[in-house]
């Protein structure tokens, strides 16, 4: 969406990327994930996941979450949920939960299919090598 100021897009950190579309992916896929697969009512996949029964409502519909064009670049997020889900249905605690979405969400960050996503999100250098000391990953 182009600023109302300069009617350029806006120039997004990498970070912004993670918390506004990577974490809500995560987020709607593993909670539909938990009430599907595992058959986890909505109060306790909000309580293993620290977030609202509400949020977890609104995941289950789909009013709040997954960004498709996330989901379409990066197969692995399905993977890593899927696993996530298993793990949490067999008592992963909320610190572990973090540890590996942040693990996980920094590799992704990392990779040559990330840059260019995030490149087409804003008013980016299509040049723009700012994120990586090295050639990122592909």
């Amino acid at each position: 969406m182009p600023s109302p100021v300069s009617g350029r897009l806006p120039m997004l950190q990498p970070q912004e990327v993670i918390v506004a579309k990577l974490l809500p992916t995560i987020r709607s896929r593993l909670a539909k994930e938990l009430l599907h697969t595992y058959k986890m009512k909505q109060v306790d996949v909000a309580h293993s996941m620290g977030v609202t029964q509400a949020a977890v409502s609104h995941y289950n519909t789909q009013s709040r979450g997954v960004d498709q064009d996330m989901v379409r670049r990066f197969p692995e997020i399905k993977v890593f949920v899927d696993k996530l889900a298993d793990r949490i249905a067999h008592g992963l605690s909320r610190p572990e939960q973090i540890s590996q979405i942040n693990e996980f969400c920094s590799n992704l960050m990392l990779t040559a299919r990330f840059c260019d996503y995030h490149k087409s999100l804003g008013d980016i250098d299509p040049t723009c090598a700012a994120c990586f000391a090295a050639p990122p990953k592909p």
